[in-house]
């Protein structure tokens, strides 16, 4: 355990329990609450935070991350930019509307966060192999940081998982068995795993860990923005990790008195994979499971989320909500952030844009209001649904005359 910092302990979010994080897979002895929901504290404030003299994200904000620095196994994750969207702002009537582009991380998603961390822990921890349930975006960064770990990951993909996401796995040397059924189902094969064979599921087992990771996207918007935050951060919403993330991140740096306000954090849903919204709309504290939910957005697709009670906690707690939209508003998205932005989003991605346009209808942002949408993962890694927006691609003869090539653009 030397390379696991000691000044951390795992808590339960539900009673208050306590226990050493080398305890990390037992469900809590005073209340039954599962171990991968637990949460990591931390036994005294820094110092210093952000640490400065460091440009890597996982140096500078390594004094509230569960690992000592050197342990950490890739320094190189983050550090994406935050876009003024001029462009987009001027579309959607908003005078300060930001984007944070995690398609700039190394894997293409923002799951590289939580995967870097989730993974140097295990390697700290002993382990020699991972097993991962994933729509494709987690599964890629954690294959990924596997192979900088010389770790063996086995990853459990839907049925419908894009070919584009299963060849970046296996590229990453992760080996990819397709599962006749959603994430749901994978996540039980996942935890099934864990359990009967031993190998950490990086989404269960690890899942205190990785939560770790996702706060350094609100850490980096802090630091980008002038230490201030938003007003607003839209963030596309299928499990809840990336939320449970965002909030942790918001009360530390307010425990620390770095910010006089925390935004209203806005999970965005597919209309047609939404257990979170119905459950915000009628005030219930757990989600009711989808039957068979659908979505082109396959990152978001999920029909009970393990982290629910405690992210619909988050989002009333700063005072936040949950949106659901449809896939032609999410497709409208992938399009309309290509065009002003010249960023490639996949349609989970895109949701966030989505979520806005239906918050502006609503009356519920003002014009200088600062907004953040963060679009999660690469457009790269969905083409095949992706290019239905755009039909067919004309083709000419190699002999074209320069009127007819011309009158085929529509564009002069």
């Amino acid at each position: 355990m030397k390379s696991l910092r000691k000044d951390i302990f795992l808590e339960c979010p539900r009673c208050g329990y306590k226990k050493d994080v080398k305890d990390f897979r037992s469900d809590c002895q005073e209340c039954g609450y599962p171990s991968a929901l637990f949460q990591i504290k931390y036994c005294r404030e820094p110092k210093e935070f952000p640490l400065s003299g460091y440009t890597y994200p996982m140096l500078k904000y390594s004094p509230l991350l569960p690992l000592e620095a050197e342990e950490i196994i890739d320094y190189t994750v983050g550090n994406t930019p935050l876009i003024h969207a001029r462009n987009l702002g001027r579309f959607m009537g908003l005078k300060n509307l930001y984007i944070k582009d995690e398609t700039r991380n190394p894997s293409a998603s923002f799951k590289d966060r939580g995967s870097i961390i989730g993974v140097s822990a295990a390697k700290a921890l002993g382990y020699a192999a991972v097993n991962v349930a994933s729509s494709g975006n987690f599964a890629s960064a954690i294959a990924r940081a596997c192979t900088l770990s010389s770790i063996k990951c086995l990853v459990l993909v839907p049925y419908d998982t894009p070919d584009e996401k299963m060849v970046m796995i296996a590229a990453y040397g992760g080996k990819v068995i397709k599962v006749n059924g959603i994430f749901d189902d994978c996540r039980r094969l996942s935890i099934q795993l864990s359990k009967e064979r031993g190998i950490v599921s990086a989404g269960w087992d690890l899942k205190p860990f990785t939560l770790e990771g996702w706060k350094t996207t609100v850490f980096e918007i802090f630091d980008q923005m002038g230490e201030t935050l938003p007003d607003i951060i839209l963030i596309p919403t299928g499990g809840g990790g990336h939320i449970l993330g965002t909030w942790k991140a918001l009360k530390e740096l307010s425990n620390l008195k770095k910010v006089d306000h925390l935004p209203k954090i806005v999970g965005v849903q597919a209309s047609g994979s939404a257990p979170y919204v119905k459950a915000f709309i009628e005030g219930l504290n757990e989600v009711k499971p989808i039957e068979g939910p659908q979505t082109i957005a396959k990152s978001l697709k999920v029909s009970s989320p393990l982290e629910q009670r405690d992210v619909l906690k988050a989002v009333r707690e700063v005072k936040g909500e949950f949106v659901s939209v449809s896939d032609k508003e999410i497709l409208e998205s992938v399009a309309i952030i290509g065009k002003t932005e010249g960023l490639f989003v996949e349609p989970g991605a895109a949701a966030s844009l989505a979520g806005l346009k239906r918050l502006i209808d609503d009356g519920k942002v003002k014009a200088d209001q600062k907004v953040v949408i963060v679009v999660t993962g690469s457009g790269l890694k969905d083409v095949t649904d992706i290019k239905q927006i755009f039909g067919g691609f004309p083709s000419i003869s190699k002999d074209a005359e320069s009127g007819e090539i011309l009158s085929i653009t529509g564009l002069f």
